[in-house]
């Protein structure tokens, strides 16, 4: 018989409790369920850690190259190849420390303080903590859906002679949409109309349920995208967010080689890890038969929290396309993001994560965010706890400390 990797018995607790932090079990009391941060419940695949394991009975933990072990870059492209359809080359990847990290690189090589950068809003926080790094100033652009696409009609307004950059978080967190084809052309010829580079995150692009392809700004012509700049992770789709890696794509050789200088790598400020580099490569030769059933397994908790939250007083949520999280609307119960998490979290005991400016920018007033990569069973109890919550809170409940 197939072992299910995604049981509700392949959720180690006793682990979990003792590493898992960011607002997850290990920082939080035994009797709360963090629904919270997006780090799955799941180890990755055992390849990978065999892999791991197999480095690691060398003995050895020496410096490595600073763009990549062995045939890191060339397994990377190929993998975005085979995967996504996509053309790279080797030579266009930085390999980073985590997504994060090439975020903040990216925003260094392109921005001078008091630089303008848009932010589609609501985004994750990263976009707006990595242009403050760089000294720039986040402008926020209100992200809006009009029959099912999104509507970017005014987006030129809000370009201004400071604007050095728009930043693309695709697929997108919290909303869980995937862009189409003509949205992106919209979006790259705005951008090269005005001059202006794209900061483009991808590390959601594994977790893809739509029947539509995920498709990418590295689909069209080179000649259109050299100013692109593209970021993916493996804590989404592996399952890895504490091996912290990820990699940086600049297709231009000029903007290449200023990202390179940024990031510290070529004087070892920078660097990625041996055995995160180990772990990077292993991933894209051998780990994509388990995302695709980590995917198959999120598909179902995605149709579980959509189903259940509808059906609970004041709550509505969307179907996500992509991610595994949802960005539920709660503004009918009356009470702000911030209230309504921490109703949850004291009456009910999960960690939700509030819809405000910290998080996700002043757009995403009014929801509330919900990660389910989890088991079946623990998700269960989580939004029977919610609902449980939301009932007593639209019945009259009142907030802690209120």
């Amino acid at each position: 018989m197939k072992q299910n990797l995604f049981s509700d018995d392949a959720v180690r607790l006793d682990i979990l409790r003792q590493r898992s932090y960011s607002m997850r079990w290990a920082s939080l009391p035994e009797d709360v369920i963090p629904l919270s941060s997006a780090d799955p419940d799941f180890p990755p695949s055992q390849e990978i850690l065999d892999t791991l394991h197999e480095y690691l009975n060398g003995g050895y933990m020496p410096y490595v190259p600073p763009l990549g072990i062995t045939g890191l870059r060339e397994t990377l492209a190929e993998g975005i190849w085979k995967r996504k359809h996509e053309k790279t080359e080797p030579e266009w990847f930085i390999p980073t420390d985590s997504a994060a990290r090439a975020m903040q690189i990216a925003a260094a090589a392109v921005l001078a303080p008091g630089d303008e950068a848009i932010i589609f809003d609501p985004v994750d926080l990263m976009f707006g903590v990595s242009i403050g790094m760089a000294g720039g100033k986040a402008i926020y652009y209100p992200c809006q859906k009009h029959g099912g696409h999104w509507d970017f009609s005014d987006l030129e307004g809000y370009i201004t002679p400071k604007t050095r950059m728009l930043c693309l978080c695709n697929p997108h967190n919290p909303l869980g949409k995937l862009y189409s084809v003509a949205e992106l052309r919209k979006i790259l010829d705005i951008a090269n109309a005005h001059g202006l580079y794209i900061l483009n995150d991808e590390v959601w692009s594994d977790i893809i349920y739509s029947e539509e392809p995920f498709h990418s700004l590295m689909e069209f012509p080179k000649e259109d995208t050299q100013h692109v700049m593209t970021v993916y992770g493996f804590s989404k789709g592996f399952s890895m967010a504490g091996i912290r890696g990820g990699y940086l794509i600049c297709p231009e050789k000029a903007l290449f080689d200023r990202a390179f200088d940024v990031s510290g790598v070529g004087v070892t400020v920078g660097g990625v890890p041996c055995l995160t580099q180990v772990a990077m490569k292993a991933a894209f030769e051998k780990g994509f038969p388990w995302v695709d059933a980590f995917v198959a397994h999120l598909q179902t908790c995605r149709d579980m929290a959509y189903d259940r939250l509808n059906a609970m007083p004041g709550i509505h949520a969307d179907k996500q396309e992509a991610t595994f999280v949802t960005f539920f609307d709660m503004r009918e119960t009356g009470v702000s993001s911030d209230d309504f998490a921490r109703y949850i979290l004291e009456r009910s005991r999960v960690y939700l994560v509030p819809g405000n400016k910290q998080w996700f920018g002043p757009g995403a007033a009014g929801h509330v965010r919900l990660c389910y990569a989890t088991s079946h069973a623990i998700l269960q109890e989580g939004l029977d706890r919610i609902e449980r919550g939301v009932q007593e809170l639209m019945n009259g409940g009142r907030l802690p400390n209120s």
